[in-house]
């Protein structure tokens, strides 16, 4: 290896769907960092991938240790995080205005990265595509912020959200909790509904201000109090559209740099925190994580960290 290049150890899937270790080879590009990985959250897209034999990962956190010579955006030492997002063309009209996730030659995670995951010791990432993370968020916490968080703040930007209003959040699980946490953030009234009445007492501690249980038949919501602004779906039914007679329709499935930025630091200045549970960074710890998010046992984002008991074991 040349002092420019980095041995990278990360989990990966497996066509039987068994968690493997692998190890690679990556240079560092001139527009590209080395990130040593102190945590991940996992995502729905990492069981999707777990059959393709991939790298899982990519809601990372980690401290920049080595730069290519025409890095700007971070620094050595800097703490960052990163999303599913890999690059972009840089020049056509959506990465001009910012909105790069639509760049008709963009790269991302999904069937993931076969050479790495934030699921392992390193990742090499081109500078423009992570993201200094505010002192004020805990790294446990920051993974799931860099995925899971700008989603749904996206979206809410994009409805252009105001405090004056209803947000409707349909579904609480990793999305939706998010969603109540940065529309109540916004000072806005959040009405959430989901099929589970297990889901109140949560929906409420998160500070929902009304909540909904969903038809089992599959019938329309209803608003008890009525006047829904925004309705974000965050589950994985949807639901019939009877809130309201006119709508207008639009979809979230990452952010713009600056909406990526924002969200970091709304999220520093209101202290909102996703409510997590912890694995270890190793082959068990992902299995285990896997296993409770696949049966529905997480409340509500799992995060792979090497600062717990049996983490850094790779």
């Amino acid at each position: 290896m040349t002092s420019q290049s980095q041995k990278l150890t990360y989990l990966a899937g497996s066509p039987e769907g068994r968690i493997t270790l692998k190890t690679s080879v990556r240079a560092i590009g001139a527009v590209e960092v080395l990130v040593r990985v102190t945590h991940s959250g996992l995502c729905g897209t990492d069981v999707h991938d777990r059959t393709a034999g991939c790298g899982l990962g990519h809601e990372g956190v980690g401290i920049v240790e080595k730069i290519g010579a025409e890095v700007s955006a971070v620094e050595i030492g800097q703490r960052v995080g990163w999303g599913w997002q890999l690059s972009s063309c840089g020049h056509c009209r959506e990465c001009i205005s910012g909105y790069r996730q639509y760049c008709p030659e963009s790269k991302g995670q999904k069937y993931g990265e076969l050479e790495q995951g934030a699921f392992g010791d390193y990742v090499v990432k081109h500078h423009e595509f992570v993201y200094p993370i505010p002192v004020e968020i805990e790294s446990k916490y920051a993974g799931p912020l860099n995925c899971a968080g700008i989603t749904v703040y996206e979206a809410l930007h994009v409805a252009g959200s105001k405090p004056s209003d209803c947000i409707g959040i349909v579904g609480l699980g990793g999305l939706g909790h998010l969603a109540v946490l940065y529309a109540r953030a916004m000072g806005c009234r959040v009405v959430v509904f989901s099929g589970s009445e297990s889901k109140r007492a949560d929906a409420m501690a998160l500070g929902a201000t009304e909540f909904c249980l969903l038809p089992r038949e599959g019938g329309p919501i209803h608003d008890s109090k009525g006047g829904i602004n925004v309705l974000l779906l965050c589950g994985g039914k949807l639901p019939n559209f009877e809130v309201s007679s006119d709508y207008h329709e639009s979809g979230s499935s990452e952010a713009s740099r600056q909406n990526h930025v924002d969200a970091l630091a709304f999220a520093a200045r209101h202290g909102i925190k996703p409510w997590i549970e912890e694995f270890p960074m190793n082959a068990e710890g992902l299995s285990n994580a896997l296993a409770a998010l696949e049966g529905g046992k997480v409340r509500y984002r799992a995060v792979l960290s090497t600062e717990v008991e049996g983490g850094g074991h790779l």
